[in-house]
């Protein structure tokens, strides 16, 4: 039988952490390594931040719904937001340009070097963003 948790946080910066910490816990409770903790932190963070600042547009009253599930050794993030449905094909994760550095834009690379799997689904009133990964 699966885990699970849900965690409801508002679109508030200062909250990713909240979300974080208990994520966090939740892994640690079901025997993840620190190493996947840390990793799926990142993952998680980058995933709130993209959310708040590019579908509700910076705007902290709205909503962000974040589920834990653990089932047969697989860790799954599913963040539901409520704002603009997200177009999949424009997520396209840019590797670092060490000769043309920028400012911003690394998390998406980030968490495709991380995460087994991470796809966004638009829904007909915001989006369903999945991370799996694999404990084995």
């Amino acid at each position: 039988m699966p885990d699970i948790m849900f965690l409801i946080v508002p679109s508030k910066r200062s909250h990713i952490k909240i979300a974080r910490s208990v994520m966090r816990d939740f892994l640690f409770l079901n025997g993840s390594p620190n190493s996947v903790v840390m990793d799926m932190e990142i993952v998680l963070g980058e995933i709130l931040a993209n959310v708040i600042k590019h579908t509700y547009k910076g705007d902290e009253t709205k909503k962000v719904i974040v589920s834990y599930v653990m089932k047969d050794s697989v860790f799954y993030i599913l963040v539901r937001d409520f704002g603009e449905p997200v177009d999949p094909s424009r997520l396209k994760p840019l590797p670092p340009d060490l000769e043309n550095p920028r400012e911003g834009g690394y998390g998406l690379y980030i968490i495709h070097q991380v995460a087994d799997e991470f796809r966004v689904r638009p829904l007909n009133i915001g989006n369903l963003t999945i991370v799996r990964k694999s404990l084995r």
